[in-house]
């Protein structure tokens, strides 16, 4: 047995002394490039792919779970970061999709282990600057990678349905505060932001009208205009902290 299937066999069957039983957390982090809003996600399978996601220590909260579970993933702090829903139905058990993933993990399983039980899972959205993360994978899969939301791979459990409730979840809250601008490097344009903007809502937005709203928060800080632009350059913003 490799280290690798070692460590899953002592997590699986040593877990529960460690983690809250019953309570799992599930992480979007959502990214923005070439104009296209993008998911992280795990291959663990040939075809099968998943969000981030994990167990909660005992001596932990909840957003500690999150934010240490993000960490992990793309090695950043401090990242802007929201519980959007909770995933509880009565039947939300996967004995049996599990089962035959660490199968073809080549890790031990036995029905009785406590990771077979109904599980809540807690679902977080995260906004990060792609440039800065550096993604990797864990123990369970074989890869870490983006993918444009309008164009996600086959996806085990119910993860779908959890994407799409982070992106709902995340345009609501653009409703009261213009919380895309962690997306962007920390100096950005109208023009960017805009851009930005456009692409959550799939839909075009006036520029004018846009531009008067975005400054109406009185968060965003005007700079010095952004050099090497041909024709008219506009100006660089930043969020004022």
């Amino acid at each position: 047995m490799s280290k690798n299937e070692q460590y899953i066999s002592a997590l699986l069957g040593e877990g529960e002394k460690h983690f809250l039983s019953n309570i799992s957390i599930d992480t979007v982090i959502l990214g923005y490039e070439e104009n296209s809003l993008k998911v992280l996600l795990l291959r663990v399978t040939e075809g099968g792919w998943m969000l981030p996601g994990g167990y909660v220590f005992k001596n932990e909260s909840l957003d500690e779970a999150a934010s240490r579970i993000l960490e992990e993933r793309i090695a950043l702090r401090d990242i802007f970061l929201k519980q959007f829903h909770v995933f509880g139905e009565p039947d939300r058990s996967f004995s049996s999709e599990i089962a035959a993933l660490f199968g073809k993990l080549g890790a031990p399983w036995t029905q009785n282990l406590w990771i077979n039980q109904r599980f809540i899972s807690v679902g977080y959205y995260a906004l990060v600057d792609i440039a800065r993360a550096a993604p990797r994978p864990n123990i369970f899969s074989k890869s870490c990678s983006w993918h444009p939301v309008e164009a996600l791979p086959a996806l085990l459990l119910d993860h779908k349905e959890i994407i799409e409730k982070a992106l709902h979840g995340f345009q609501n809250d653009l409703q009261n505060y213009p919380l895309g601008f962690h997306l962007l490097p920390s100096m950005f344009t109208m023009p960017e932001l805009h851009g930005l903007f456009e692409t959550v809502y799939r839909k075009s937005l006036d520029r004018s009208r846009f531009q008067k709203k975005m400054l109406s928060y009185g968060v965003f800080e005007r700079l010095e205009k952004k050099k090497g632009v041909a024709h008219r350059s506009p100006f660089l913003y930043r969020h004022r902290e």
